[in-house]
């Protein structure tokens, strides 16, 4: 699989699987989405009238669930993504949540005001990013995010077991993608660590190569 770049970054998009990609992203994830979404809402603090961004957020899974689950909060979710076709598959999805919004934006130049949004998610986007988009990205995050808020990846990570190791290096060898084998070496945790985030830690691994962390402004 080639993955395209668009003139919005200099990383990767993935426009070109939009029109597939919810048959795909369940088989890559052994269909343990909607477990990773229910652990995001079990650790953040939500309150009221939150701000909510989703960064990566593809054909906006994550986005749409959050909505659903924070209606009675009044919570907004955006999510951005540098691929159209996949914002564009979004909106389509949403269009009857009034509680969403979609930005067809590079993460490492969000186009918000500093401080805005409560908490921020992001799942399975930083491998698709090298160590230099990590870094700018997880600036950008900072910035935008509030004072105290939280950020909460879910994605690729040194893999601790022999089969994490055959899931993360046989997408690496499928893909011959870069950015993969730089969360496999422990470059997201680096580049966290850069980051100037407050309280960084490991929440939980699973399958062997699939890391949650948590951290703070």
């Amino acid at each position: 699989m080639f993955f395209k770049k668009n003139t919005l970054t200099k990383g990767r998009t993935l426009d070109h699987v939009a029109g597939i990609y919810d048959i795909l992203a369940p088989l890559m994830m052994f269909n343990q989405e909607k477990k990773y979404s229910e652990k995001i809402i079990s650790l953040l603090p939500f309150k009221k009238n939150d701000l909510i961004l989703d960064v990566g957020c593809g054909t906006g899974n994550l986005v749409i669930f959050l909505a659903n689950k924070l209606k009675n909060l009044n919570c907004n979710i955006w999510g951005i993504d540098a691929a159209s076709k996949m914002i564009d598959i979004s909106l389509r999805k949403s269009k009857n949540l009034e509680n969403t919004k979609f930005f067809t934006c590079a993460s490492e130049k969000l186009p918000f005001e500093n401080q805005i949004f409560d908490h921020v998610v992001s799942t399975f986007f930083f491998h698709h990013i090298d160590f230099d988009l990590k870094i700018k990205s997880l600036q950008e995050i900072k910035r935008v995010l509030k004072k105290n808020g939280k950020l909460i990846i879910i994605d690729v990570d040194t893999p601790t077991t022999l089969f994490g190791k055959i899931c993360a290096w046989s997408g690496y060898l499928l893909f011959m993608q870069s950015e993969i084998k730089e969360n496999i070496q422990g470059k997201l945790v680096k580049a966290i660590e850069l980051s100037g985030f407050s309280n960084f830690k490991k929440i939980s691994h699973h399958l062997g190569y699939i890391s949650i962390f948590e951290m703070e402004k």
